[in-house]
């Protein structure tokens, strides 16, 4: 699934749902990246016995003024390159005929290592939360794109997803096991796992059936930046009265 071309990227995510830049990041750029992001972390984990500890993700963008107190110009390190041309150019093309191309940026994670337990991520779409009506959800992954961006500062390969996925409606067993009371299975039928090596960058999207493993070893540091697109504003024009 690594692609190089815009058009191979283009048609990777439209037929599997995600594509591969194999080493997006160099060395020096991912140091610099996990320096800010660490920073953010220590502090988290220093304030909260649950945030940061038993949690797989802190939010690097809506706790910005907490977790960066100490260290402003991380976040701002973060902020520009979550929304830097060079990663707004790997979502170009990707949103649905309706909706603007230029990507929405929601918020930005930091996925970590686990320090008390392990434990199995639940299958789902994202489309799901907030949404209790499975149609409600079966229209919003009809007609709506958001977007994942996720680079990795050291290896990871906790990510699974079923590729295709976001293209169409679950089978009776993935909305079984996604809707279900087992949701942590490892028997998601055609799920494929995302190795990503360090450096490597995953674009997938956010409706696609996946999960993740949350471990306490080995390491994980990892970026995950969400993006969606709006729908064009339609400009309604009112005749003056004469």
């Amino acid at each position: 699934m690594m692609s190089t071309s815009t058009r191979d990227r283009i048609d990777a995510f439209r037929a599997q749902g995600f594509f591969i830049m194999r080493a997006f990041l160099d060395i020096a750029e991912r140091a610099e990246l996990r320096r800010a992001c660490d920073a953010a972390l220590l502090r988290t984990r220093a304030l909260s016995r649950e945030t940061g500890h038993s949690t797989p993700g802190i939010s690097l963008l809506t706790d910005g003024a907490t977790c960066f107190q100490d260290d402003p110009c991380a976040m701002e390190l973060i902020s520009a390159f979550v929304g830097s041309r060079r990663v707004c150019e790997l979502l170009a093309g990707l949103s649905r005929p309706a909706e603007e191309d230029a990507p929405r940026l929601k918020d930005a994670h930091y996925y970590h290592e686990q320090t008390r337990r392990d434990w199995d991520g639940d299958w789902h779409r994202d489309s799901q939360f907030g949404h209790s009506d499975p149609e409600i959800e079966r229209a919003i992954v009809a007609t709506t794109t958001s977007v994942h961006f996720r680079v990795a500062l050291e290896d990871d390969d906790r990510l699974e997803i079923v590729p295709g996925s976001h293209a169409r409606w679950d089978t009776p067993d993935e909305l079984r096991i996604r809707r279900g009371a087992d949701r942590t299975t490892p028997d998601m039928p055609n799920a494929a796992r995302i190795a990503l090596r360090a450096g490597d960058a995953c674009i997938f999207h956010a409706w696609s059936i996946h999960r993740a493993t949350y471990l306490r070893a080995p390491p994980r540091r990892t970026i995950d930046a969400l993006y969606t697109f709006a729908r064009p504003t339609v400009r309604r024009w009112t005749l003056p009265a004469i």
